[in-house]
């Protein structure tokens, strides 16, 4: 019976063009909401399916994006939280416009996968970037061929980006800490190859400079990488009373330290992380932390890669503000 309906008999029985009804049966935003749900609803009255196959032989487009993720040698990025995070962002996001999401592992061994060809070759319509170095080689090239891309959490002139300003939720990180009394604080930078590794190392020198000690030892935003920085940190001063890092997961790396030496937190060492992913939530005691809004960076970075593929716009920048989350890992200074 399905076969029997035809695009224009919908569209004589909504009362729209035959393309009205096209972009209403693919979510395209073109049209209305109101105008999407009536002609819906009549092609499912009327019993009008049309065929996946033919509509994208009839378009430019593939109604597919793709999401750029790292490879990294030790694990598998999906087994860190923030990347199932952005995920949601990003597929719930696309569902709502008739787009699917395929990932795209970056590299095959440590060639990068040539992009521009799944772009070209309509594998996918456009690109999210989920984690990337600032001098990532990719970019220029990308820019250059006119290939719609958005990138998250980074910066690139020419590229649209999401971010999330770190500022906010430490201001009120630090401001809580000064109420609590602690005049010496110690930071784990994570790598100052990323966006979010500078720009939260910045925010922390600019807030300190009226403590009496503010360290600083980089790490890369890893487990490992926080407690081998909290060691460093207690070489320089013995006497720190609070450790802000620039993850949860370098924040769980401190605790596993303080831990093994039986250094009370937050009896005398405060704690304070960054993200507020699953590790915030499930450690104990709970980690004081700032909220990244990572599924809502997703959903952004959606929203501006199908207005570069759609309406061609481009260098566009969306910020969103970290909020600090106090929970039961810092406490009044000892000393």
């Amino acid at each position: 019976m399905n076969k029997k309906i035809t695009r224009a008999q919908v569209a004589e029985a909504a009362g729209v063009s035959e393309s009205t009804v096209s972009r209403a049966l693919n979510n395209s935003p073109k049209i209305s909401a109101s105008v999407r749900k009536k002609v819906q609803e009549m092609a499912s009255r009327m019993g009008y399916f049309p065929n996946r196959q033919a509509v994208l032989l009839t378009s430019d487009k593939t109604f597919r994006l793709g999401l750029v993720v790292r490879a990294f040698h030790n694990f598998s990025p999906f087994t860190r939280a923030y990347f199932p995070r952005l995920l949601d962002g990003v597929i719930q996001e696309a569902e709502k416009h008739g787009y699917s999401v395929t990932i795209i592992m970056d590299k095959i061994n440590d060639t990068y996968k040539d992009l521009n060809l799944m772009v070209r070759s309509r594998e996918v319509d456009g690109l999210i970037f989920s984690v990337t170095a600032f001098e990532d080689p990719r970019f220029p090239k990308l820019l250059e061929n006119n290939i719609p891309l958005v990138l998250v959490n980074n910066s690139f002139e020419g590229i649209n980006c999401v971010n999330c300003n770190p500022y906010p939720g430490m201001l009120d990180a630090i401001k809580h800490l000064k109420s609590l009394g602690h005049r010496k604080i110690g930071y784990i930078a994570g790598d100052q190859h990323y966006w979010d590794g500078q720009t939260r190392l910045s925010a922390f020198n600019e807030m300190t400079n009226d403590f009496d000690s503010a360290m600083v030892v980089t790490g890369n935003f890893s487990k490992t990488s926080g407690y081998s920085a909290t060691e460093k940190l207690f070489r320089e001063d013995e006497d720190i009373t609070a450790i802000m890092t620039a993850s949860d997961r370098q924040a769980m790396g401190v605790l596993s330290y303080c831990n093994e030496r039986g250094i009370d937190v937050p009896g005398e060492l405060s704690l304070i992380g960054f993200d507020n992913l699953g590790p915030a939530r499930d450690m104990t005691p709970g980690l004081t932390t700032i909220q990244n809004p990572v599924t809502l960076l997703g959903s952004d970075a959606v929203s501006l890669l199908l207005e570069r593929i759609e309406k061609k716009e481009k260098w566009k920048w969306i910020e969103r503000q970290s909020q600090f989350i106090m929970r039961h890992s810092t406490a009044k200074a000892y000393k």
